[in-house]
């Protein structure tokens, strides 16, 4: 079981880092957290990554799923509050089975997530529709 820590990515301009600071990892039904402060200009403006898992029916299956919120906010030019107006939401679920070999699994987890972080399905997402 990996321990929770960090996690650099980069922005969308491919160059610029971005720190998800490790607040807390998961603990029974609650999921490991992490937030990236420099990003927020308080706390519940901040994106968040969210990871729980879960066995499923059998004792060789388990559930993962990732829940990522990235917040809009608006300061009001009046009061200088800063509120959020929406948010834009990732979500991942992955089944896996402790039933198959590890380097099955490996070999499908590496290929999924390499799919997601593709040119193409990002390009998908970014335009909120699917290729035709």
């Amino acid at each position: 079981m990996s321990t929770i820590a960090n996690i650099t990515v980069k922005k969308n301009d491919g160059s610029t880092d971005v720190i998800y600071t490790a607040l807390e990892g998961r603990s029974g039904e609650n999921p490991a957290r992490w937030k990236a402060p420099a990003l927020g200009a308080t706390p519940n403006t901040a994106p968040e990554l969210r990871i729980g898992s879960r066995q499923v029916g059998n004792a060789d299956k388990s559930k993962v799923v990732a829940t990522f919120v990235f917040p809009y906010s608006v300061v009001n030019s009046t009061t200088g509050v800063t509120s959020v107006e929406d948010r834009e939401m990732f979500r991942l679920e992955y089944t896996g089975s402790n039933a198959i070999p590890s380097a099955v699994r490996d070999e499908a987890v590496s290929q999924g997530m390499n799919l997601l972080a593709s040119a193409s399905v990002k390009t998908m997402l970014k335009e909120l529709a699917a290729a035709t």
